[in-house]
């Protein structure tokens, strides 16, 4: 039996393949935009997923310190994130560690930049709080998770649950 135990190691890069600092990352919750079925014929309300369809997706990425690499996410335009990392795996029958590769790729519209504070000694607590447009998360090199809020894309585990919404669109 395989047990994830940690992520061991991680790297933020921009578009341009230049890492954008140290930092950790809060990554967005997948939170369905949800309505209430309700009416004859239901014994009470039940909140139903638009399948496809997200509330608002919000990342945080947390630097060490204000410097130029990062202050310029502030500008009001997209910015393409790609984070590389390894999750590390115990093997419980062999007793051993693997690892597995982990990309986590978004289009972002910046929403927030905190500054940090400014204290003698210590890191500054910079921070940027981004609107998620694109998600596409891999692990091993196979995709498990795209959605595109603008593209009508909302593939998991290989299912598009959007594909017959853009064809009664005409976006297909």
């Amino acid at each position: 039996m395989s047990i994830p135990d940690k992520l061991k190691n991680f790297k933020c890069y921009d578009d341009a393949e230049d890492m954008v600092g140290i930092a950790d990352v809060a990554l967005p919750d997948l939170a369905f935009i949800t309505e209430a079925m309700q009416g004859a014929g239901i014994a009470g309300p039940i909140d139903t997923p638009v399948a496809g369809h997200f509330q608002s997706l919000t990342t945080t990425v947390n630097w060490r310190s204000l410097v130029k690499e990062n202050i310029r996410f502030v500008a009001p335009k997209a910015y393409h994130f790609d984070f590389r990392g390894s999750v590390q795996i115990y093997d419980e029958d062999s007793g051993s560690f693997t690892e597995s590769g982990l990309k986590v790729v978004m289009r972002c519209i910046p929403k927030n930049l905190n500054l940090g504070n400014l204290n003698v000694a210590t890191q500054m607590g910079t921070s940027g709080v981004f609107e998620v447009i694109y998600v596409h998360i891999s692990i091993d090199g196979e995709e498990m998770v795209e959605i595109d809020k603008l593209a009508f894309i909302c593939r998991i585990n290989g299912v598009d649950y959007l594909t017959k919404t853009r064809q009664n669109l005409g976006l297909a």
